[in-house]
């Protein structure tokens, strides 16, 4: 059917667009931590040097930049440096802006400066994949080389998204009852963090890149177990995860916990038990192989398998147990666990700012619900059925979570794990998803309040979207109590030219508006398909 085959493609297009829209209103060095990811990078691709920690630095055209820099995230009051507002209320400033990093298409090579790169504890894949792109648009002004490159990074993200639709689609069922797919078409509705977290220079996105290849070789796997070629290319899709990012430790420990229990499901069958054994060696080997040599450095250079900054901090100081008797707070433990899914939903960008809680509480009850539904579907299959492998890795996850909770509060007395690191795992999320919803939605009883849900997580998303858009031109701020506060009593809708005129220096207004549009069109075309294709059809 034609409705069949271009659902899909409108869902790709769909995220592609608004994508785009989110790339186009977002200031540079908003995104999560990209002063350093772009200092990898810079280094990288100008002096040929993996970065190291402890031994590379802020690119000086970093620390230099004289344009707006997100919100404080730490104590108030936030607005100490160059933010949003201040930018926006000196004119000459926007002259200089306009100029030099605008219209100005002179390349500066990287020059490390006195401020320490944080994100050099990572592995150098991402960065090295995004290096030649660094080259070929060193060229050209310097807002436009952040927007490739971020714009880069999300087609990596979105080709692990097509990459997890292929892996879990079911070809033996119309889309209108493949759970998975209504999954993946659900997710970035009840879990909006999916865009800021992708949409910025970042190695989350080839983490979910290379998560989407695991998933679609995994898938491939299972139907034909003793396809060596499919276990060296799952072994391969690890190797590089753990050469990108240590999030790849406890998706490795999941997926080998998955494939150990598989291999029991057959104790007593010699001949078939030995085989299994060997391909998990053939699937384990490769990764190891690959990545392991990263993380032995790691333990010899600093101590610490994974050698994160908090670790490294944390045995300089005395270690965990001697800051743990000093700062340790079970509030803050377990205000540090609330964050992860809270954040996970919806977080925002670098600035932090909030919306008022009592607005995100719906969005949480969806996604809880939802994700609740599925696992009391879960518990009518055998745990060597690949839809417990997402509780797996939700495990070990959080185990890992937890850790480094603690850790931060034996550092700081606070906690500071964000759960939007999560949103690397949702090509096997998503049809956990797809499955809770086609649980619920069957339930008549329950079915226009779960819809309408649907839809307040929609007008929650403009509205997040709209506030961010508020904060970056200079017309909200982020005040002491971390909630977003708009000057006037409209919300700046009142004032919406002049926040197009000021986004047309920080960002790309038209672009934005294709962007944004073009989502629209495509989310309500597909709306329009699907009710068509399920008329009369119960999900």
């Amino acid at each position: 059917m034609m409705s069949e085959r271009i659902s899909l493609p409108l869902y790709l297009l769909t995220l592609f667009f608004i994508g785009l829209g989110y790339l186009a209103i977002l200031p540079p060095f908003e995104g999560f931590d990209e002063t350093a990811h772009y200092s990898s990078i810079r280094q990288i691709a100008d002096i040929g040097t993996i970065p190291i920690y402890g031994a590379s630095f802020l690119d000086q055209e970093v620390t230099d930049y004289q344009g707006p820099f997100p919100y404080g995230t730490g104590e108030p009051p936030f607005d100490k440096g160059m933010t949003y507002s201040k930018f926006f209320a000196q004119p000459y400033l926007l002259e200089h802006y306009l100029l030099a990093y605008r219209q100005s298409s002179v390349p500066i090579s990287y020059l490390p400066s006195k401020e320490q790169n944080w994100q050099a504890q990572h592995p150098p894949l991402y960065y090295i994949l995004l290096t030649p792109f660094e080259k070929m648009t060193e060229n050209l002004p310097f807002v436009t080389r952040i927007f490739l490159l971020r714009l880069a990074s999300f087609l990596l993200a979105l080709a692990g998204v097509v990459l997890g639709l292929l892996a879990c689609r079911d070809t033996n069922k119309p889309l209108k009852a493949d759970p998975s797919v209504i999954g993946f078409m659900l997710y970035p509705l009840i879990l909006p963090m999916f865009f800021p977290e992708f949409t910025r220079i970042g190695n989350d996105s080839l983490c979910l890149f290379l998560v989407g290849a695991i998933a679609f070789f995994l898938s491939k796997w299972l139907k034909d177990e003793n396809n060596k070629k499919l276990s060296l290319a799952i072994g391969v899709g690890l190797g590089l995860g753990l050469l990108t990012k240590a999030f790849f430790l406890p998706i490795l420990a999941a997926l080998g916990v998955f494939l150990l229990l598989r291999i029991y499901r057959v104790k007593g069958q010699t001949t078939i038990s030995i085989r299994h054994w060997q391909n998990l060696l053939l699937i384990l080997l490769p990764a190891v192989l690959l990545g392991g040599g990263w993380y032995l450095y790691k333990y010899f250079a600093y101590g610490s398998i994974t050698g994160s900054v908090e670790s490294i901090l944390l045995d300089n100081r005395g270690g965990l147990f001697t800051n743990l008797k000093n700062n340790f707070s079970l509030f803050t433990v377990v205000r540090g666990l609330f964050v992860i899914p809270v954040s996970y939903s919806w977080a925002g960008t670098w600035s932090l700012a909030k919306l008022h809680w009592l607005l995100q509480v719906p969005l949480l009850a969806l996604g809880a619900w939802i994700f609740g539904a599925s696992l009391l579907q879960l518990k009518k299959r055998p745990f060597t059925d690949c839809g417990w492998l997402p509780v797996l890795l939700l495990i070990t996850f959080s185990v890992g979570f937890l850790y480094h909770i603690i850790i931060s509060v034996a550092l700081y007395g606070t906690s500071n794990t964000p759960g939007w690191y999560l949103h690397i795992l949702m090509p096997w999320f998503a049809p956990v998803l797809g499955i809770g919803f086609c649980s619920l939605s069957q339930n008549p009883k329950i079915r226009h309040f779960l819809i309408g849900l649907l839809l307040y997580a929609a007008l929650f998303q403009l509205m997040a979207l709209w506030s961010q858009l508020a904060l970056f031109t200079g017309c909200a701020t982020k005040i002491n109590d971390k909630y977003y506060t708009f000057s006037g009593h409209a919300f700046c809708l009142d004032q919406a030219t002049v926040l197009i005129d000021r986004l047309s220096v920080l960002g790309w207004p038209v672009l934005a508006a294709v962007g944004f549009g073009g989502g629209l069109v495509c989310a309500l075309f597909l709306v329009v398909v699907w009710r068509g294709k399920s008329e009369g059809a119960k999900i």
